[in-house]
């Protein structure tokens, strides 16, 4: 396997202030759906982000053997091998260990999946993926992610990432714990009562 990465991943804490060019980025997308394949490989590359692709973790796993891959956009649910299970593999390298991962899915607030995610990294030391972003996924959210995390210089019209995906996310893992006193509270205060 290549692997001309630099010991500084990109996003290191203290690292703030050295944006770098989109160009200088490869992004490969993963996922099982063509249209969803092309749909963010669409925003990234109008951003001048380099994209790779693969449509299953297999494919994925022999791209990033082979080339330097700075972030990977991952589906969850896909055929062949899961995203948790290329998850799983990557964090078992120390190279690619360092891969940021982002979850791009339909599937983020699946119980299910999410302790499939949980299970699969549990008793170990592996970190699991940068974030979850629920489909349909809005452009400027997507690309203001990605520029964030791997701290690219991107276009103004991004602003700042569109956080309504985790904050909903949030507001989901609260409610499942709240109890209902709590909860009548809460609804109360929305609905603009005292």
């Amino acid at each position: 396997m290549s692997d001309s990465r630099s010991n500084e991943t990109p996003g290191t804490p203290g690292d703030e202030t050295k944006l770098r060019k989109p160009g200088q980025s490869t992004v490969l997308v993963v996922d099982d759906e063509p249209d969803v394949v092309t749909y963010l490989s669409s925003v990234l590359e109008d951003a001048g982000i380099n994209v790779l692709t693969a449509h299953d973790g297999d494919a994925a796993l022999e791209i990033i053997k082979d080339k330097t891959v700075d972030l990977i956009s991952l589906d969850l649910v896909m055929p062949r091998k899961s995203g948790v299970r290329l998850l799983v593999e990557l964090r078992k390298n120390k190279a690619l260990a360092r891969i940021p991962v982002i979850f791009v899915t339909g599937h983020a607030h699946d119980p299910g999946v999410r302790r499939d995610v949980t299970e699969a990294l549990a008793g170990s030391t592996m970190a699991g993926p940068a974030m979850y972003l629920e489909k349909p996924v809005t452009p400027a959210s997507y690309l203001a992610h990605i520029c964030r995390i791997l701290k690219l210089d991107c276009p103004e019209e991004t602003g700042a990432p569109d956080r309504s995906e985790e904050l909903r996310r949030q507001a989901l893992e609260l409610l499942e714990k709240a109890d209902p006193k709590a909860l009548e509270a809460a609804i109360k205060k929305l609905k603009g009562g005292s």
